[in-house]
């Protein structure tokens, strides 16, 4: 072997052998520091959490919300600019609650960030740029949903607003006895369709799909019994968003 080629893989080998042991400590003191800041999140001492966050980010952190965080999982750490900091990605369990709402509970994957100073790790948001959120890339001042726990979360309000139904009004008849309304979910998780007292004399309603995936449909099917003029409202609940429609049904 040519031992211009030998000597530099026996340097990088031995290089790799000395940074492995630090590579492991600075990895095994940044969990430990996060899994420290995220139960203090679960612990709702967000009072203790402070200390753990950069003094570029205490502001952003005081004015940010506070999510429900019901638990996490540290599931992979990424050093960067040469071990000065590092993006520690975090599965969470969140509970989401909005006035008027049904509570939703969130499993949400969720990228922090963190940097070293004075020998110590910290929790930082970089606010002058975007920000990796579950949800896609969005600025960090709409990102703000507590404390990197899960940023970019869409609010619950608008989420309400977002479950689209084609018609809420069927028309039945001898000649249209079937008639068919349609439910779109381009949200970012599943929903469930559910049937609220569709008892409507002479009428058959079908739901298609009750597990509905994001960007799906479920269609819901009206048919009259043979001889039947049903007249009446079936209701329709999305959960876990607590949205409902109210879909009439008339005869000719």
């Amino acid at each position: 072997m040519d031992r211009r080629l030998l000597f530099p893989a026996i340097a990088a080998t031995a290089w790799a052998q000395q940074t492995a042991p630090a590579a492991a400590e600075a990895e095994k003191a940044l969990r430990a520091r996060a899994e420290q800041f995220y139960q203090l999140e679960v612990d709702k001492n967000f009072r203790g959490a402070w200390a753990l966050v950069a003094e570029d980010t205490k502001d952003y952190f005081f004015n940010a919300g506070r999510p429900d965080i019901q638990g996490f999982t540290i599931d992979k750490i990424e050093f960067l600019e040469g071990g000065k900091s590092a993006r520690v990605m975090v599965k969470t369990k969140a509970v989401m609650r909005a006035p008027g709402l049904a509570a939703i509970a969130v499993d949400a994957p969720v990228v922090s960030t963190w940097k070293v100073d004075n020998g110590d790790w910290y929790w930082y948001v970089d606010q002058s740029g975007i920000v990796d959120t579950p949800f896609g890339k969005m600025p960090t001042s709409a990102a703000a949903g507590g404390p990197g726990a899960i940023p970019g979360i869409p609010n619950l309000a608008s989420l309400k607003t977002q479950m689209s139904i084609d018609r809420t009004d069927v028309v039945l008849s001898e000649a249209a006895p079937v008639q068919t309304v349609m439910l779109t979910n381009p949200l970012p998780g599943p929903v469930t369709i559910e049937l609220q007292s569709p008892g409507v004399d002479g009428l058959i309603v079908e739901v298609d799909n009750k597990q509905v995936a994001s960007q799906k449909q479920a269609k819901l099917t009206f048919r009259a019994k043979p001889g039947a003029k049903p007249n009446g409202r079936v209701g329709i609940d999305v959960q876990p968003l607590g949205q409902h429609f109210d879909v009439t049904v008339s005869s000719k």
